[in-house]
């Protein structure tokens, strides 16, 4: 048994052991929602936050392995890999719903003219009523908050990565410092943005600072780990024998997150340290040892790779299910696995015949932009020495 070096980890491409994470994050969330209080202690609405902490971690290391191999972060790129990921399926889900209330005569009922305006925009989490109001007829996609919340994160991040610099040890100090000062705002913002964190769990939370705060969590982690020096301070955690601790302390956290948020003015400290302890679990599931072997398996990546589409499923399967087999609208554990099974079944068609298409062709959109602009180069220096006049007497 032995550590992770750091060209070994600039050298996966890929980490497996994290989609089993998204599997599990999923998971319990639906676990959450539909099986009733008996599972409470499972804490499946801090699922969304290992969501946060995974998406800073892995969209800071996927643009900073391409700033070290291109010298360049491509904007342009960027946003197009993420809009060939994140809108078809959200699109096709949303689609799907909205065709489904159209059918049962409920569109106005459910107030879909108001709400797609907000669903459209990916300003999820500022639907009114969308938190706590129960009053009107739920439109089965307000769990989508989380999207608007990384969507917004996903257009400003990448700028200011860009602004930090390129390369260079300077370079690489000031993205840490860039992290954590970012990380310091949106949390010191809290007390402005979202109240709840100070006064207790009874109040709106969707619009507060502290989701960016526990994104950029994440983000800090793979800056350090970018960069050998900081990498060095980690490096223990790669050890098999560490994930003894971290994941114990991660799992005694989590299972008592719930009792732990019933007192007023712990929940931002609870929250940084669940996202801080996620990010340590990161660690370990990045490096050799049994903990990543098991979450890497073929069956946790099946459901990690169609978590996405899974967690946007979740509301209007759960109706459907209802529909179909009234009993089942019983929150209890028979309740949120039929959920689960169906919704996984309708994630995989679309990660199949939707997902996948679509991040191929944006991949070939992004390759074809890459080849014209290389193209244009080539002839550019190609016709300079001739625009330049020879200088008289030089024949």
């Amino acid at each position: 048994m032995r550590t992770l070096d750091h060209d070994e980890f600039l050298a996966m491409r890929r980490f497996p052991a994290l989609d089993g994470l998204r599997a599990i994050a999923a998971t319990i969330v639906i676990l959450f929602h539909f099986a009733g209080p008996k599972w409470s202690w499972l804490s499946g609405w801090v699922g969304v936050y290992i969501f946060f902490v995974l998406s800073g971690f892995l969209i800071t290391t996927l643009l900073l392995r391409e700033q070290d191999r291109t010298g360049r972060i491509s904007l342009s790129a960027f946003y197009l890999r993420r809009a060939f990921r994140i809108l078809p399926p959200y699109l096709v889900i949303l689609g799907g719903i909205v065709v489904f209330v159209l059918l049962r005569g409920e569109f106005l009922a459910r107030d879909f003219p108001h709400a797609l305006k907000y669903y459209l925009t990916f300003f999820n989490e500022f639907l009114p009523g969308s938190e706590s109001d129960t009053s009107g007829q739920d439109n089965f996609f307000t769990g989508s908050w989380t999207l608007g919340i990384e969507e917004k994160f996903y257009l400003v991040w990448p700028f200011l990565l860009v602004i930090a610099g390129a390369v260079g040890l300077a370079a690489a100090w000031r993205k840490l410092a860039l992290a954590f000062a970012a990380f310091a705002l949106m949390a010191g913002l809290v007390g402005v943005t979202g109240g709840w964190v100070l006064d207790g769990p009874h109040v709106p939370i969707y619009r507060s600072t502290v989701h960016y705060a526990i994104l950029l969590i994440g983000c800090v982690l793979a800056v350090a780990m970018h960069y050998r020096r900081s990498y060095a301070v980690l490096k223990p955690l790669t050890h098999p024998l560490a994930a003894i601790p971290v994941f114990g302390a991660f799992a005694l956290l989590h299972v008592n997150m719930e009792s732990l948020w019933r007192r007023p003015g712990t929940n931002l400290g609870l929250l940084i340290a669940y996202g801080l302890l996620s990010a340590l679990l990161l660690v370990v599931l990045v490096s050799p040892g049994p903990l990543r072997w098991l979450l890497a398996t073929k069956a946790m990546r099946f459901v990690g790779e169609r978590s996405y589409s899974l967690y946007l499923l979740q509301g209007p399967v759960h109706f459907v299910v209802v529909e179909a087999v009234p009993p089942l609208g019983e929150n209890r554990m028979i309740s949120a696995l039929t959920v689960f099974a169906v919704g996984l079944g309708i994630a995989d068609l679309i990660h199949r015949w939707v997902e996948q298409p679509m991040i191929l062709t944006g991949k070939k959109l992004i390759a074809r932009r890459q080849e014209r602009k290389a193209l244009r180069a080539a002839e550019a220096e190609l016709e300079a020495p001739n625009s330049v006049e020879a200088p008289s007497g030089a024949r």
